[in-house]
């Protein structure tokens, strides 16, 4: 019985241990958090470790550098000027740009999922969701600012929501699969001990 209680502590801390935590939001205004190198954008202070961003759905779903759409075809898509899913973020000054034209703003059309900018938030977000991720890696526990790419913001509108995840290490994917199996040999032994013979 002890043994049997140990095992299952055992699998059950190793589960624990390894659960993701949720992710962090991050939301950039288009005007408020636009710059060229960060120094208007939300800071967060993240620990060492590998971590993935994605775009999400939160307080804004994508922004335009422009304050009206322009040469959209029939389909809103294929927009000289219009919404967009890109963002960038600075690590020790090091920057990176993710997301349609690769979060850099070039002018359409671009390099986006369907070559051009869109006539909806909606529309750019639906395009480039699933499409574009950034992964990066703190050595140690540092600081992470995460801006949108552009310098002439006063016409801007929407922003950007990112989600900031931690990616589990190789170890606590092991732990994981070790827990797994604890508690699956724990369960096999108890099938086998509830059927008895006369």
């Amino acid at each position: 019985m002890l043994r049997r209680l140990l095992l299952v502590s055992t699998a059950a801390f190793a589960m624990s241990a390894t659960v993701a935590p949720a992710a962090t939001i991050v939301n950039l205004d288009g005007i408020a958090d636009a710059s060229l190198n960060g120094s208007a954008g939300e800071t967060i202070n993240l620990a060492a470790g590998t971590y993935q961003v994605t775009f999400t759905q939160a307080q804004f779903t994508a922004f335009s550098r422009w304050n009206s759409n322009v040469g959209c075809d029939g389909a809103g898509e294929n927009c000289r000027q219009g919404w967009e899913l890109s963002a960038s973020y600075a690590i020790d000054g090091a920057i990176t740009h993710f997301g349609d034209a690769g979060g850099t703003g070039n002018y359409g059309p671009t390099a986006t999922p369907d070559n051009a900018f869109y006539s909806s938030a909606a529309a750019a977000f639906a395009a480039g969701a699933t499409t574009y991720s950034s992964l990066f890696t703190l050595a140690a526990p540092g600081d992470v600012t995460f801006f949108i790419y552009d310098d002439n913001v006063g016409d801007n509108r929407g922003g950007i929501s990112l989600a900031v995840t931690a990616v589990p290490e190789p170890a606590a994917w092991a732990m994981m699969i070790a827990g797994f199996g604890l508690i699956g040999g724990v369960a096999r032994r108890r099938s086998r001990a509830a059927v008895t013979f006369a």
